[in-house]
């Protein structure tokens, strides 16, 4: 739940990768990935079964970016982009 001014990976059960700033946040932020430019493709990953959350910029791969994402009952994902 986003509330208080908090935004996508501000807590910990959200997840964001930010290319202009090379970070990405979940509650906390770190260093990640490469800085995007105009016309570029972000493509994203997110994989249940290793519950693991992956990027790629146009067609590098840049990693995985979130390990021991939390699965299970009564989760849902909803996929957000910020321009």
């Amino acid at each position: 739940m986003f509330t208080g001014g908090e935004g996508v990976g501000d807590t910990t059960d959200s997840y964001a990768y930010d290319g202009y700033r090379v970070l990405k946040w979940n509650g906390d932020r770190s260093n990640f990935g490469k800085r995007w430019a105009t016309g570029d493709v972000i493509g994203t990953l997110i994989n249940l079964n290793t519950r693991e959350i992956l990027y790629w910029r146009n067609q590098d791969f840049l990693g995985v970016a979130f390990a021991n994402v939390e699965t299970g009952p009564n989760r849902a994902y909803f996929p957000a982009a910020s321009i």
